[in-house]
């Protein structure tokens, strides 16, 4: 390992933007918070969309606050929410603010997809992407349909963390793992799907070269470099998909090790050597989504701390005294199925509980009804780890002995406590900021500082407070 190195991550959610400084020293990494911003979709007429010019604003403000502590970074590196990209012309220039993947264009695009040839399974067995709504290749279907405009002026498309790395260096690709969250990839061939871009009618010219993360994507552009007052430093292409910059920073180190990011939405998987891309695993609705160093993420998607956070907001009361409220109550039988769509935006969260409880015929609640509702929410989540670990297990025929729990779920120790209770595995907690840290771990890669990536999660483990439990 080398002497002291600053590297900036920038962590750009949906709801929000963070930007990280990290020194690496004496074998250890340290990350801190200098920056952020909060962000939501604007409609206008009939689109929502992702304000790119704002986000680009923040981001050069945080790389300024760094440059202002008086510090020269070596490199930088993006990551993103998945499926969003916006369009170049000819000359280079944005065509559109990106349309936002909350925007309702593509509520029955799979039903137009399914008449020309590209069924949910078919598109399975091409690319190991469970179809979602807002999945890329939904919303390119209905701009060709229905904003041909942009389309036709459209010289590449890029997925959002390419974006800023194209007008940061001026260099154009497209980072494997965020392109992966398109269903635009051949999942075993590792390219674009020619047979589904000639179905859809894309042109496989617009999509730019597929690039590795943990490579350089260019020298930040001189101007900018004198604009921020500081030198031009790497931009470097990360897992950019913000689920594979977390599960990077999972200290996993062997094959019977499923990893959980736990927040607002809870990712659960393990990592492969290959897809799996059995009529078991669609039917279950796992997900292969392209990971570091050729690996792939088998995983679920599971309504996380979510429906904590809607009750939390619910009862204006804090985290900790929810806690109580559900460790005085935890013993209560209430139970939801927290996958169930009627709680992924309800009007009002308490009532929708209670009408579940209802319609599956529980009983009612007699005293302390925040306490029960609460309760049931940590319970159900916690079983649906289990639920999903033992799929795990049979879909693969593998045994499964360790879960790594990394993200802001970590700071939530009763739902730790359950979820190693109900999975009956051993335990690790941390990092909280999982995501930035995958980031700040490919970009160390590729400036020559790790190796690989069991270096990187041994990094991790003698950088971070990982806890066993």
């Amino acid at each position: 390992m080398t002497s002291k190195i600053y590297s900036i991550a920038c962590d750009f959610g949906s709801s929000g933007g963070k930007i990280f400084l990290s020194k690496f020293e004496n074998d250890k990494m340290t990350l801190e918070e200098v920056h952020r911003f909060s962000l939501s979709p604007i409609k206008i007429n009939n689109y929502y969309y992702t304000d790119f010019i704002y986000m680009y604003n923040e981001l050069l403000r945080g790389i300024k606050k760094v440059v202002d502590m008086g510090i020269q970074p070596s490199s930088l590196g993006i990551n993103s929410w998945g499926v969003d990209y916006g369009y170049l012309d000819k000359n280079g220039e944005l065509l559109s603010n990106p349309l936002n993947y909350r925007d309702t264009r593509t509520i029955d695009t799979i039903k137009k997809l399914e008449k020309i040839g590209l069924s949910a399974k078919e598109l399975y067995k091409i690319t190991g992407i469970s179809c979602m709504p807002f999945n890329s290749i939904m919303q390119i279907y209905e701009d060709i349909q229905g904003r041909a405009n942009i389309v036709n002026n459209a010289s590449k498309l890029l997925f959002t963390p390419d974006l800023f790395g194209y007008f940061l260096t001026g260099n154009i690709s497209a980072e494997y793992t965020i392109s992966s969250t398109s269903q635009l990839i051949d999942i075993n061939k590792k390219e674009w799907s020619k047979e589904i871009l000639e179905k859809i009618n894309f042109d496989i010219n617009k999509l730019p070269s597929l690039q590795e993360p943990g490579s350089k994507k260019g020298l930040l552009k001189q101007e900018i470099a004198d604009y921020l007052g500081c030198k031009p430093f790497d931009i470097i292409a990360v897992a950019s998909h913000d689920t594979a910059s977390a599960v990077l920073s999972a200290p996993i180190f062997d094959d019977n090790t499923a990893y959980l990011s736990s927040g607002s939405w809870s990712l659960l998987g393990v990592e492969l050597k290959e897809a799996v891309l059995t009529d078991e695993a669609f039917e279950n609705g796992f997900t292969n989504e392209m990971g570091y160093n050729n690996t792939i993420r088998f995983l679920e998607n599971i309504n996380g701390l979510w429906t904590i956070q809607l009750l939390q907001k619910k009862y204006q009361i804090s985290f900790n005294d929810m806690e109580q409220l559900a460790r005085d109550n935890i013993k209560d039988k209430h139970r939801i199925d927290i996958n169930d769509n009627r709680f992924y935006n309800p009007k009002d969260i308490e009532d929708e509980i209670l009408n579940y409880y209802k319609d599956t015929n529980q009983a009612n609640i007699e005293k302390d009804k925040k306490g029960v509702i609460i309760a049931s929410v940590y319970n159900s989540l916690a079983e649906s780890y289990a639920k999903y670990i033992n799929s795990l297990k049979k879909l693969l025929n593998k045994d499964i002995n360790k879960l790594c729990i990394v993200g802001g779920g970590t700071k939530d120790k009763l739902i730790c406590e359950l979820t190693k209770e109900k999975t009956n595995l051993t335990v690790s907690v941390g990092p909280v900021e999982c995501t930035a840290t995958g980031n700040i771990l490919a970009q160390f890669k590729a400036l020559g500082v790790l190796k690989d990536t069991n270096e990187m999660r041994k990094l991790v483990v003698n950088s971070f407070d990982i806890k066993q439990i």
